[in-house]
């Protein structure tokens, strides 16, 4: 689905910096705020840089996504951190890191008073390949780029502790030392990429179970898939298709189909049905203002008629019977 997607524009940041809320230092391109990379710069960087926000702050960045995959390390203070399904309260020495398109927040719904560096890589090919894919500036070889690729979809992990805070003093050095432009900046900027990289997917492979199935996590990442649309009425009602599902888990319709069947033992869109219904029985209980109606277009049905008769063949009973049988 990335043609239907916007990534944020971190315009609640760029505001605050204006306001004089917070520092900011970073490089971008594109709707990111910092200084401007060129073009031909480190292809598939988005954004690098931190925020120091002192004292109470008046701001947050909202349920959003970015285009590739972002690793997030506070280094003080503390925040608010979520995805659609978990919510952390980040303290110092908490690494985030979110795939592309991912919905995630910071704040709840302000930040806290906290130092906060992040990295933005976009993974996404841009001739239709459906499989992530690391710039070549990553890593040493492809091989290397594929291990890497595999380790971020085969653990899908969000939220990680940096044990003795080992990285603290090289997150330290690069805020320290990003201002510090010159004739080296962009080698120093892959360096401190590539080893942060490094540095998180050793802390993800460590509590990876290979699957000799499943080399290279595809089945995890769709497995994550339907688990963020259980977790959220907004993400199982959009408009999916087959081909847009199978997009946004980065594999092909046929595999995609093969693996729910494995799964979950249905198609693709019956799992999406599945998924819409049980939202739809605990909004039909828990919201008796609405009608059935705005219920069925709430979790992604396109008629009542079609809702009622799927809700009667799931459950047995029709929507308004349901609602009106005494709760479990």
């Amino acid at each position: 689905m990335k043609n239907a997607l916007k990534a944020d524009d971190c315009s609640p940041l760029t505001a605050a910096e204006e306001r004089g809320e917070v520092k900011l230092m970073a490089f971008g391109r594109g709707q990111y705020p910092g200084i401007r990379l060129e073009r031909g710069q480190l292809p598939g960087l988005r954004s690098f840089g931190f925020w120091d926000a002192v004292g109470p702050q008046s701001w947050g960045l909202p349920m959003h996504r970015n285009e590739g995959i972002e690793i997030c390390y506070l280094l003080n203070g503390e925040t608010a951190f979520a995805t659609h399904s978990d919510n952390w309260i980040l303290h110092a020495g908490d690494i985030t890191i979110t795939r592309p398109w991912q919905p995630h927040c910071l704040g709840d719904p302000n930040i806290g008073p906290c130092k906060l560096f992040w990295m933005i890589l976009d993974v996404e090919s841009g001739d239709g390949r459906e499989a992530w894919e690391f710039p070549s500036w990553i890593g040493p070889d492809a091989e290397s780029r594929r291990e890497l690729l595999g380790i971020f979809r085969k653990n899908q992990r969000c939220h990680l502790v940096d044990e003795g805070q080992q990285l603290k003093g090289f997150m330290n050095t690069v805020c320290d030392n990003l201002a510090n432009t010159g004739p080296l900046m962009t080698a120093q900027l892959s360096n401190w990429i590539n080893y942060l990289f490094l540095s998180v997917a050793q802390r993800l492979s460590s509590d990876i179970i290979e699957n000799a199935a499943d080399p290279m996590g595809f089945n995890q990442t769709i497995r994550q898939f339907f688990k963020g649309m259980e977790a959220s009425i907004d993400k199982s009602s959009e408009p999916w298709t087959v081909a847009e599902m199978a997009r946004a888990c980065r594999v092909g319709k046929t595999y995609l189909t093969d693996s729910c069947r494995e799964l979950f033992n249905t198609t693709p869109s019956e799992q999406l049905n599945r998924i819409r219904l049980a939202h739809a029985s605990r909004l039909l209980r828990k919201s008796p203002n609405k009608s059935v109606t705005e219920i069925a277009f709430a979790t992604g049905f396109n008629t009542s008629q079609y809702f009622a008769t799927r809700f009667r063949k799931h459950f047995g009973v029709s929507p308004q019977s349901y609602r009106n049988a005494k709760a479990p």
